[in-house]
């Protein structure tokens, strides 16, 4: 019999995140075959609940010879592959390597693998067979930007072990080598009482947020000493759902600029409702304590407070403007000179009446004729609507659609409109970024589905159709028509951060009969995916004006139409000139038509058609900050409403005579 050693080494998930050792144990056999089966049997008794956390199917064995190391029989030994290395041959006590003399790359990763800071022969070994692997990125990569610091390859083991293992804890499962490298450079700072908060900067998302309220519910947390093992609990509290953790988690999440407020009030948040656990069932307490610390909206009384003043505001804006008018007669008749000192009186009356509102009953004096309750009803709107998250903020970038890509759709049983693949493709881009990077999707599932039963003509002897029957497999069942579907996971990307997913179907008529006999589209798999990704698309809101039969309307399309004329001209100036003297034709041809018209539908229907043309181009002025052209598109639609009243007047007067 032969004694043979053999070595479990521990996973490399099992070795990092549970500290696991590499077990030992020597075994009297007759061969190594044999030693091998016997300690995974004896492994499988041993630790039952950890074999997963070992490499059983290719173990370390070898042959124990007189004179070198070797442990006690029969019994596992999570000491001895530790103290002790194999050199091929035989066990003998370890050495250990040089720290100073490791490259900065490895030695970061085998201070994350090992959890110690002597790295033998062996595991150094081990260590480079890591790096030039697949396997768990984030090591690797936080290895790999960290050895991109200079000031970090001069640190001793101790140090470097300490910014490593912090990085480690923090850093996301997906943490990239330029994070990696980011992290590190903030904890090398010179201002720790910085430090946190520059390293929440670089990468500031929900779960962030998640593990930022996990923190601060930890009884023994501290702010401005974040250590890594309150990080490891805070994520435990996640893991275990917690329930004082989750609520607040749905209600910070749904807090419009949430990733915009400074970790440090989300901490005093939580630390004010760790003092009143009764929040936890009460949704509108915990919404107002979340207004209160956070300042994105103001509590009910401080709102109302927001709302009389921005009204008492108004009022005097229209107070001020009335007096600001009533001087602008006595200002023209007096020389340019006296001008400036003029124009100071009513800047002294503005600020006096601005410091009027601030005492509380002044404002009651104030005459109700000076009310401008158009002003007021937008000063509500503003103010009710503060800390609103805009949800429909792609829908509304991508809901028109150009009608050069459109075409109508007509023999499908309907009639509507088609809209080009490839535009919707084009703007997702616009939107998102590049495909496979900012927007994309995965196949999940296609099959075929059978629909109705195929039929074939039968003919009698003079070659003329006398009946109809099924037509059948060779197996004797029906044929039938095939439909081809495709089910995908549609996702995005906004602002490089926030990652949405969703499924949808695509569908398209494989086999199916015609008048002219049974066809089959050979194209049907690019046909399917290509309507899952549009109807994915329309989701989202693209082109939504052509989904909700906008483009039936045909004022809504003459309009559509010319806001996209005016968007494409706007690269070329001979466009945009040739657009606007059209645009002065028509209002000259279309306001002497007005001046002939018989009836009020008459006129209103001209001046209503040529009022969107000039808006339209107006909304295009504003958009390119074209101020001077925007000035005299809106002297030209005011001129239009005084040729429609001047009509209209005449019309009146002509059916008072009559």
């Amino acid at each position: 019999m032969k004694t043979f050693i053999c070595v479990f080494e521990p996973t490399t998930e099992a070795r990092t995140n549970n500290g696991a050792v590499p077990l030992t144990i020597a075994l009297s056999t007759a061969n190594a075959k044999l030693a091998t089966a016997t300690a995974v049997v004896k492994l499988s008794e041993a630790y039952p609940e950890a074999m997963d956390n070992f490499n059983t199917d290719e173990p370390l064995i070898s042959e124990h010879l007189d004179g070198s190391a070797c442990p006690t029989l029969d019994a596992f030994d999570e000491k001895f592959a530790v103290e002790n290395e194999y050199d091929g041959t035989q066990w003998k006590p370890i050495e250990y390597r040089e720290f100073k003399k490791l490259a900065t790359k490895p030695r970061i990763a085998s201070l994350l693998l090992f959890g110690k800071t002597q790295i033998t022969n062996k595991e150094f070994s081990f260590t480079l067979k890591y790096l030039a692997g697949t396997e768990d990125p984030k090591i690797r990569n936080i290895a790999t930007g960290l050895a991109e610091i200079t000031k970090l390859s001069l640190m001793d083991a101790e140090q470097t072990m300490e910014i490593a293992q912090a990085i480690y804890e923090f850093a996301n499962e997906d943490v990239t080598v330029e994070e990696a490298k980011s992290l590190g450079e903030s904890w090398l700072t010179e201002e720790p009482e910085q430090q946190q908060e520059e390293i929440s900067s670089i990468k500031r998302n929900y779960s962030t947020i998640d593990t930022e309220i996990a923190l601060a519910l930890l009884d023994d947390f501290d702010p401005n000493n974040v250590l890594p093992s309150q990080v490891k609990k805070a994520k435990e509290l996640i893991d275990d759902d917690d329930k004082a953790w989750k609520r607040w988690s749905m209600d910070l999440r749904t807090t419009a600029g949430i990733l915009d407020i400074p970790r440090e009030k989300i901490f005093a948040l939580i630390a004010e409702s760790k003092k009143q656990p009764e929040l936890l069932d009460n949704p509108n307490a915990r919404k107002e304590l979340i207004d209160l610390h956070l300042g994105i909206s103001k509590p009910n009384d401080t709102k109302k407070e927001e709302i009389t003043t921005k009204l008492i505001q108004t009022d005097n804006a229209s107070l001020v403007s009335k007096v600001s008018k009533e001087n602008t007669v006595e200002k023209e008749t007096k020389p340019k000179r006296s001008r400036k000192k003029q124009e100071v009186a009513p800047k002294a009356e503005i600020a006096q009446v601005i410091e009027q509102t601030e005492e509380p009953k002044e404002p009651e004096t104030l005459s109700v004729q000076h009310d401008n309750f158009e002003q007021r009803a937008s000063v509500l709107e503003e103010v009710l609507n503060l800390g609103d998250a805009n949800n429909l903020n792609i829908w509304k970038r991508v809901q028109r659609t150009d009608p050069r890509f459109t075409k109508p759709l007509e023999g499908m049983g309907f009639v509507g409109t088609s809209i080009n693949s490839t535009y919707m493709f084009m703007r997702a881009t616009e939107i998102f970024g590049p495909i496979g990077e900012g927007w994309g999707y995965e196949v999940l599932e296609e099959k075929f589905i059978d629909g109705k039963p195929l039929v074939e003509p039968v003919l009698d002897e003079r070659n003329k159709q006398v009946a109809t029957r099924f037509l059948r497999d060779g197996d004797g069942s029906l044929f039938c028509e095939q439909n081809h579907s495709i089910k995908i996971r549609f996702w995005y990307i906004i602002e490089c951060e926030t990652r949405g997913e969703f499924e949808s179907y695509g569908a398209t008529p494989y086999r199916y009969q015609t008048n002219y006999g049974i066809k089959v589209d050979g194209e049907v798999i690019k046909k399917s995916l290509t309507d899952a990704i549009k109807k994915a698309l329309s989701m989202l809101g693209f082109s939504s004006d052509v989904f909700m039969g906008m483009h039936d309307n045909p004022e809504y399309l003459a309009s559509n139409k010319l806001e996209f004329e005016i968007k494409n001209a706007s690269e070329k100036a001979e466009d945009i000139t040739r657009i606007r003297k059209e645009l002065d034709e028509k209002f000259t041809k279309h306001t002497d038509v007005m001046r002939s018209a018989v009836t009020e539908n008459e006129l209103r229907g001209i001046a209503s058609t040529l009022t969107r043309e000039i808006s339209a181009h107006i909304k295009s002025a504003q958009e390119r900050r074209d101020e001077e052209y925007e000035k005299y598109l809106s002297g030209r639609l005011r001129r239009l409403n005084q040729i429609e009243k001047e009509c209209s007047d005449k019309l009146k007067q002509k059916e008072e005579a009559i």
